[in-house]
């Protein structure tokens, strides 16, 4: 069904967790990718993965919280590809801890990436896919905010709150130029160094343990994240507009 050949894929935060496991979904599916971080070891790391699947595509150093950074880092996709057809903004910090007691800086630090990163990312890839005729986005929320409250990590949980916000506007304003943009929220994936899993780590539980508080009784698969994950980057998923996927085994419906 999803078929991104000769289609160029932009990836924030493609170091590790969700952002390598969507790097190689969309390798998987023939796309090139153009692929960011911070952490220069672990993006060298998913790039090397992605070629070794024969797929095209570069790693550049840029921290989202910095506009220029971001818009240097579409301009550098274009000029290696020619194009931008879909956006993941996946890149993200997670400070966690007492929601009204952590250092007010530390709010502020998870507003210039979880929140202004994602906006930056919008402004700079749109401007880009008016020139294609078109394109997508999917960016990463959270359940936290949108589904539920997590005592000791409200202050991502905002953060994410806000990243949905700006989904829903920014979607409506593009609707009518062929651009979709759209969220996933998800939880409880069984992915190395992936929020959900550092939190169970931080609970000192097993795997097991964690699988008993879903509903479905299991942990969700890399590969069910990308499915929904290309969907709504996908040409069927056009009519999808300013929409939350939530992906989490029913876990929020407890």
């Amino acid at each position: 069904m999803f078929d991104f050949a000769n289609k160029v894929v932009l990836i924030t935060g493609a170091a590790q967790g969700f952002g390598r496991v969507l790097a190689d979904a969309f390798a998987e599916h023939g796309a090139k990718l153009a692929l960011c971080d911070i952490n220069d070891a672990g993006g060298e790391e998913t790039l090397a993965a992605i070629k070794g699947r024969g797929a095209e595509g570069f790693y550049m150093h840029a921290d989202v919280s910095r506009e220029a950074e971001v818009e240097a880092f579409v301009a550098e996709t274009v000029a290696r590809f020619g194009r931008l057809d879909i956006a993941i903004n996946n890149a993200a910090k997670e400070i966690a801890g007492p929601t009204l007691d952590l250092p007010s800086e530390d709010f502020d630090t998870l507003i210039d990436t979880n929140l202004k990163g994602t906006y930056y990312g919008m402004k700079h890839q749109v401007a880009q896919m008016r020139k294609n005729g078109g394109g997508s986005i999917v960016n990463q929320a959270s359940i936290t905010s949108s589904m539920t409250g997590v005592a000791d990590n409200g202050l991502y949980g905002a953060t994410k709150g806000g990243v949905i916000g700006l989904t829903k506007s920014a979607a409506l304003q593009v609707a009518a130029e062929n651009i979709s943009i759209n969220a996933i929220a998800t939880c409880a994936f069984d992915i190395p160094n992936d929020v959900f899993m550092r939190w169970v780590e931080d609970h000192h539980a097993t795997r097991e343990e964690a699988a008993e508080w879903v509903p479905i009784k299991r942990l969700g698969r890399p590969e069910e994240i990308a499915a929904a994950t290309l969907y709504l980057a996908s040409d069927e998923a056009r009519f999808v507009v300013g929409h939350v996927l939530t992906v989490d085994g029913g876990f929020t419906a407890q």
